[in-house]
């Protein structure tokens, strides 16, 4: 093999990593986003008289999410360890 080819086959590695971080961040962020969503709507039906149907939604949201990309891992939310607390977290991370 040429130093051109090793070379050509180091940055598709290189570039196939970095493909795979991005898109294991872009999961992360969507979780984080369907959390404050149900964070909103549960505020919503507890305190301004909203219905029920938009957290049920969101949370089948979350469950699709779960399927298709693995549970949800509380330790990458850096919220959920100031909602419920280090102990919760730490119990419920993978």
């Amino acid at each position: 093999m040429s130093f051109i080819e090793r070379a050509v086959e180091m940055i598709e590695r290189g570039v196939g990593a970095g493909e795979e971080v991005l898109s294991e961040h872009a999961e992360h962020r969507h979780a984080a986003q369907l959390f404050l969503k149900l964070g909103i709507a549960v505020f919503a039906e507890q305190r301004l008289g909203g219905t029920h149907e938009p957290v049920d939604r969101i949370l089948k949201a979350l469950d699709g999410h779960a399927a298709e990309h693995g549970e949800v891992d509380l330790d990458h939310l850096k919220a959920a360890h100031e909602v419920l607390g280090e102990e919760f977290v730490d119990a419920h991370s993978g």
